[in-house]
Order: C-alpha cells, then sequence, then structure tokens
C-alpha cells in the first residue's frame, strides 16, 4: 500500500507541472501577441503622423508658391499699372489674377484700396489671386496696408520721391480630397520706383 501512494503522489505531482508548464506558454503566448499588436499600433500611428506632417509641408509648400506669386504681381503692376503690358500675363486664364477681380486687384496695388476688406477663403471671399499648386487650391489675397515717404529718397529728383508701400499677402491652400488647409501671411515692404524690388518684413504678433 505505501508503495502505491508514492506512485499516485508522483503521478499527481507530474500532471500538475504539465499544467504550470502550460499555462506558462499560454501566457508567454498572450503577452507576446499583445506586444505584437502594440509594435502594429505604433507603426500606423507613426505612419499617420508622417502622413499628416507630409500634408501639412505641401500645404505650406503651395501657400508659399502663392506668396511669391503675390509677389511678382505686385512688382509687375506697380511697373504696368494699367495691366497692359507685361501685367496683363497676370490675368486669367493665363495668369492667377481673377478677370472678375483686376479691377479691384490694380486699386489694392497702386493704393486705392487699402486695408480693404476683402477675404481669400470664407464667407463673401473675393480672392486677387487663385492657382493650383500639387493637388491644393490656393486663394490669396494681397492688401495695401499703408506708404511712407523714404527719407532723403527726393535729393535726386524732386518730383519723384520713393515711397515705401506695404503690403499683407495672405495666401491659403486647400486640399479638396482631404480637407487639409494650411496658411501663410507675409508683410513686404515694395518701394514704387519701376526696377526695384519688395522686402519681407517679420510680422508682429
Amino acid at each position: 500500500m505505501p508503495v502505491y501512494r508514492s506512485i499516485s503522489s508522483k503521478c499527481w505531482l507530474s500532471g500538475d507541472e504539465r499544467g504550470t508548464s502550460f499555462m506558462t506558454v499560454m501566457l508567454l503566448m498572450l503577452i507576446i501577441g499583445a506586444l505584437g499588436v502594440a509594435a502594429l499600433t505604433m507603426t500606423g500611428m507613426e505612419n499617420s503622423m508622417a502622413g499628416a506632417v507630409r500634408m501639412v509641408e505641401e500645404g505650406t509648400d503651395a501657400a508659399e508658391a502663392c506668396v511669391g506669386s503675390a509677389v511678382r504681381a505686385i512688382r509687375l503692376t506697380i511697373e504696368d499699372p494699367q495691366m497692359t503690358g507685361p501685367a496683363a500675363a497676370l490675368i486669367a486664364p493665363q495668369g492667377p489674377v481673377p478677370a472678375l477681380n483686376q479691377g479691384i486687384f490694380t486699386q489694392e496695388i497702386n493704393g486705392t484700396l487699402r486695408n480693404h476688406a476683402d477675404i481669400a477663403i470664407g464667407t463673401g471671399n473675393a480672392p486677387n489671386l487663385v492657382m493650383n499648386v500639387n493637388g491644393y487650391v490656393v486663394n490669396g489675397d494681397i492688401d495695401f496696408l499703408y506708404s511712407k515717404r523714404r527719407t532723403g529718397s527726393d535729393f535726386a529728383d524732386p518730383d519723384k520721391p520713393t515711397y515705401d508701400q506695404f503690403y499683407r499677402v495672405d495666401c491659403v491652400a486647400a486640399n479638396a480630397a482631404t480637407g487639409a488647409t494650411s496658411r501663410v501671411i507675409v508683410t513686404f515692404d515694395c518701394l514704387n520706383s519701376t526696377g526695384e524690388g519688395c522686402v519681407k518684413r517679420a510680422n508682429n504678433g
């Protein structure tokens, strides 16, 4: 009888060890599976974040392209106020200035309209520039802010003093497929003299 009890006890211990090993393996598989799911989730999130960053960069690049076109439009229109010479290329369909907006556009460049209430996007929008850049529709607004006579500019020619003309350029790029938007607002100081350029000013606030 003692021998049978001893064999039974050994069998019971052996079965218990097998159960413990099974539970350990299952627990390890559960942990490994959870880690795998977590790794896949993190990879998906990283890809989504990278895609979002790329879209922001693309939108910003599109808006910056609009700013560059706005500066060129300002310079050409200062030198060709009637837009019958080189500036005529700015008018749609060849250029970014909508034909219906040409009159307002020229007044905003020459300063007849200052701080005009038109906007690039939103209710009642009347953009001065409309462009398509890499899948983005870009609307741009140019506002003449103010002008300032440059000190000493009349020494050489009293009849033709030089003025610093300050413009605000507001460009918004929108991706119709994703709804993503990017906005760039820049202020420029442009001289009213033919052949002169525009200098980007630091925006406050």
